[in-house]
């Protein structure tokens, strides 16, 4: 499976903290977690939440479900 985010907008690159864990094998009803960073650029308004939207595609062409993160710049 390959993970990946999607920009929250205008100002939020997002990107994950090592390529290569991007990539792996997920045990059958078991868990991998992967570290992304983002970071708020000086076009990005405060106290909007935005929605962090990540997903997996799986290497036999389907996809796991969206995973969804609510991030706040104060």
């Amino acid at each position: 499976m390959t993970v990946a985010a999607e920009p929250m907008g205008a100002g939020w690159p997002v990107r994950p903290v090592s390529v290569a864990d991007t990539r792996g094998v997920v045990p059958r009803r078991g868990r991998v977690g992967v570290e992304f960073s983002g970071e708020a650029g000086r076009s990005v308004r405060r106290t909007v939440d935005r929605r962090l939207v990540f997903g997996a595609r799986l290497d036999g062409g389907g996809e796991a479900p969206g995973s969804v993160a609510s991030v706040h710049l104060k």
